[in-house]
């Protein structure tokens, strides 16, 4: 299994901030740089600036496919590709498609293929449908908020040896309430039903067949009854935020990781941070899960 680095805006670090963290990345022997689509800055512009100065490869997890039509985001991402000497992954999600996903799907990763046609492309996939459209159609899959213990069932639908490439979130401060809240609150902004959706479906049925809609089911009704975000992260199980990521001091913190990366061809260290704007958080969890340091 390999080790990739994940950053983003949820950081608080500028454009450059984040471009200038690729050579710590790299001397870490981080095998790849990734970043989400969305937020102030462009993605690709972002991996084009990694790789620039760090030579890494870089991916992006994932483009919502309502974002942008397939031609322009095909063609962005071929520019980048080339000029980053074929360092590019491109991840595709259905985002907040709800009439026919699958086919949007289909039909948006043919478009790409025919403006980026050496572009890998990873499709996000949870549920059994489009597991199984992305072993048809893609170059690897990107799951989300697994555990360890689902990545059987989620091979099994993809009916096919592809890569799987995940987020695994960590959040590394000796301020272990802090690093506890920063976690839970991402945690449970895909987990928690929104109001008016299908009970099983998306990111509920995913955290339900993990064994959580018992706990959920509690955390929807203390929300109802009109919970702040504060008191349903301290309500949040321990048991869920431990089975999908990591928070509190560095000791402990590659363990941890090791077991949540179970079942993965390319694990992704997703750093969050208590102190938002601050670097040296994020320079301390690039150093406590650094795969350079694992050989040595």
């Amino acid at each position: 299994m390999e080790v990739a680095l994940g950053l983003d805006q949820r950081l608080g670090l500028s454009v450059a901030q984040l471009r200038d963290l690729a050579p710590d990345a790299a001397r870490a022997g981080y095998a790849s740089l990734w970043t989400p689509a969305g937020g102030p800055y462009d993605s690709l512009q972002l991996c084009a600036a990694w790789c620039a100065v760090s030579r890494l490869s870089t991916g992006i997890s994932v483009v919502p496919i309502t974002w942008a039509p397939p031609r322009a985001v095909g063609i962005a991402a071929r520019t980048v590709h080339e000029l980053n000497g074929g360092r590019l992954i491109l991840g595709l999600g259905v985002g907040s498609v709800k009439e026919k996903p699958i086919a949007a799907m289909r039909d948006y990763v043919k478009e790409v293929r025919v403006h980026a046609p050496d572009v890998p492309l990873y499709l996000a996939a949870l549920g059994p449908q489009m597991l199984a459209l992305a072993g048809k159609l893609a170059d690897g899959v990107l799951p989300n908020w697994s555990s360890p213990e689902v990545r059987p069932w989620l091979r099994e639908r993809i009916g096919k040896d592809l890569p799987l490439v995940e987020y695994v979130r960590v959040c590394v401060d000796d301020d272990v309430a802090a690093a506890r809240s920063a976690l839970a609150k991402q945690v449970l902004a895909y987990a928690l039903q929104r109001r008016g959706a299908a009970p099983h479906g998306g990111y509920r049925g995913h955290f339900a067949r993990m064994g959580f809609d018992g706990a959920l089911r509690d955390l929807d009704a203390r929300r109802e009854r009109g919970a702040t975000e504060d008191e349903l992260v301290a309500a949040a199980p321990d048991e869920l935020l431990n089975a999908v990521g990591y928070f509190g001091p560095a000791a402990g913190a590659r363990e941890a990781f090791a077991r949540l990366s179970r079942g993965l061809d390319l694990a992704i260290v997703r750093v969050l941070s208590a102190h938002p704007g601050k670097r040296e958080p994020v320079v301390a969890a690039i150093e406590a899960f650094a795969p350079q340091n694992a050989r040595t």
